[in-house]
This record gives C-alpha cells, sequence and structure tokens, in this order.
C-alpha cells in the first residue's frame, strides 16, 4: 500500500461538503483514509439558486448580497467539520462561489484523491438535472471516490475486498493498477471481466452462429493479460490479483460483485455531453446508483 508521503506533488483529499447526508457519507468515509491518502481538504462551494432571479410574486425580487451568502456558506462549512472527531486532520474548508462539480475538480487538481457523496438519482435523472458526482467523473483530473449515502458504510478494515472492472482499455489498466497500489497488504483485489454473446448472434444466425468457448477462452485471456501486466510493472506476485470471469452485461456484473465489495474500481470514459447521455458507459451506469464506494481512475 503506498501511503500519502510517497507523492509529495500531491496532497491530502479533497471532499465536497455541503451538509447534506451525502456529504457526510464522503467526509466519514475519507476521515478512515487520512493515513494513506493524507489529510482532508474540504470544500464548500455556493451559488444562488434560479428562483432568486424571478420577479416577486415568484421569487424574493432580489438577490442576498454576495457577503451574506458566503458567510453563511462558511457557517455551514465549519458546522460540517465540527462533526469529525478530533485526531482527524484536515484543512480549514474551503468555501467558494460557483458551480460545486466545476470547483471540486479545479480544487482537487493537486491532491491525492477528490471524495464526493451521491444520493443515487438514477442515471436518466441524473443526466436530465445534472449531478456532481456524474461531472467529477467525466472531468476529474485525479482518482474519484463516490460514497454511497446510506446509514451504515462499512469502515476501513484490516482486510478490503476491491473489485475492479476490465475490459482490456488502457483505462481499465490504468484502474487495475491504481487498486494495486493503494490497497491495504493484506487486501482482496479481484480483477473482473464480463463477456457476453453479441445480441444479434442468436436472432439472426442462431445459437450456435458464435464459438462460446473461445469467447469465454478470449474474456480469460483478457483479464490475465491485463493482471499480469499490472503485477509486473509494480513488482508484487501474479498472485496479488485474482483473476474472474463472467458472463453477462458489465453492468450487472459489477453492479452484482459490488454488493459483498468494500469498493469498487472503474475506469475513466472518454466520452462527455450529448454522445455520454445517448451511448452510455459500464462507468455512467455504475456511479448513479452505487452499492459501496466507487473510485473512478483517470487514463
Amino acid at each position: 500500500m503506498t501511503d500519502a508521503s510517497s507523492s509529495p506533488e500531491r496532497r491530502g483529499m479533497v471532499v465536497g461538503i455541503d451538509g447534506t447526508d451525502a456529504s457526510q457519507a464522503a467526509l466519514d468515509w475519507a476521515a478512515t483514509r487520512t493515513a494513506q491518502f493524507g489529510p482532508i481538504r474540504p470544500v464548500h462551494s455556493w451559488d444562488y439558486p434560479v428562483a432568486v432571479w424571478a420577479p416577486t410574486p415568484f421569487g424574493p425580487g432580489a438577490a442576498p448580497p454576495v457577503a451574506e451568502m458566503a458567510a453563511a456558506a462558511q457557517e455551514a462549512a465549519l458546522a460540517c467539520m465540527a462533526e469529525l472527531p478530533d485526531d482527524v486532520p484536515h484543512d480549514p474548508p474551503i468555501v467558494e462561489h460557483g458551480d460545486a462539480g466545476v470547483v471540486l475538480v479545479e480544487t482537487a487538481r493537486d491532491a491525492q484523491l477528490l471524495v464526493v457523496g451521491t444520493r443515487g438519482r438514477g442515471p436518466v435523472r441524473a443526466n436530465v438535472i445534472g449531478s456532481v458526482a456524474r461531472h467529477c467523473a467525466d472531468h476529474t483530473p485525479v482518482p474519484l471516490v463516490i460514497v454511497p449515502c446510506r446509514d451504515a458504510l462499512v469502515p476501513a478494515v484490516a482486510s478490503e475486498r476491491i473489485v475492479v472492472g476490465v475490459d482490456g482499455s488502457d483505462n481499465s489498466i490504468a484502474a487495475l493498477r491504481w487498486a494495486v497500489e493503494n490497497a491495504p497488504d493484506n487486501a482482496e483485489i479481484s480483477a473482473i471481466s464480463a463477456w457476453q454473446t453479441p445480441v444479434d448472434g442468436p436472432i439472426l444466425y442462431g445459437v450456435n452462429r458464435f464459438d462460446i468457448k473461445a469467447l469465454r477462452a478470449a474474456a480469460q485471456t483478457g483479464v490475465n493479460e491485463a493482471a499480469d501486466k499490472v503485477c509486473a510493472e509494480l513488482g508484487v506476485p501474479e498472485s496479488r490479483i485474482t483473476r474472474e470471469i463472467a458472463e453477462g452485461d458489465a453492468r450487472w456484473v459489477l453492479l452484482s460483485r459490488s454488493e459483498t465489495a468494500d469498493l469498487l474500481v472503474l475506469g475513466q470514459r472518454g466520452r462527455t455531453g450529448l454522445p455520454h447521455f445517448f451511448l452510455g458507459s459500464t462507468t455512467t451506469a455504475l456511479i448513479h446508483r452505487p452499492h459501496c464506494p466507487t473510485a473512478v481512475v483517470p487514463g
């Protein structure tokens, strides 16, 4: 496992806070990882809601002064940090005016990690309404951890189960490399590759059109090559990574595996904007309703 001192050019964890249960979950998760990633660097962004610009009687008719809004945000940020135990290292909160996703991404450029909470809106609603977690996943320059908002998060323990989605891409190999570098020494790291018969095969050609054994063997070869490559690069034994293949859509395979995992690690996809909305991706599907903390690693 690497520690914070191994990367002097990057420092600590930027954590988005806003007083919600979702941000508290992110803060609680980060509080148990400071020995590994460095101190918490809390960031609270604020902006005027659209309604303040509406004329009366539909809105207030005038926006509160900037100084008043900034002071309220500062007070809210301090209240969030007051919930942390005294022995958790952290910086004074950063309070900025602006879009939360943009502020967090910019602030995290020199961080070890960016951590945000999510309320789990689901992919359609999050795409239409907008989502801080979604923006961060698309644009983060450093590994991002999205923490689900739930009553009982699994705390950092001596032995963790880390599941990594592997599809042979450079992004997924970067995710696997990050997982090995940052996992506790006795953590179980499982590299999982999903495979399935092309959807038009049975419909147009019959079930024997594709060689199922060949598809399964190709998936196994792919996950083995990815794991072997990472182990060789990092100088760790090949037994450090468990290799697994599963038949089915990668989204549902990884979602199922994440139910019993302490951390799910995915590669960041390069698509953003309209193509990303219509085409979708495994990463997009999994970050909106995570069962466990989910890391998105830039390629």
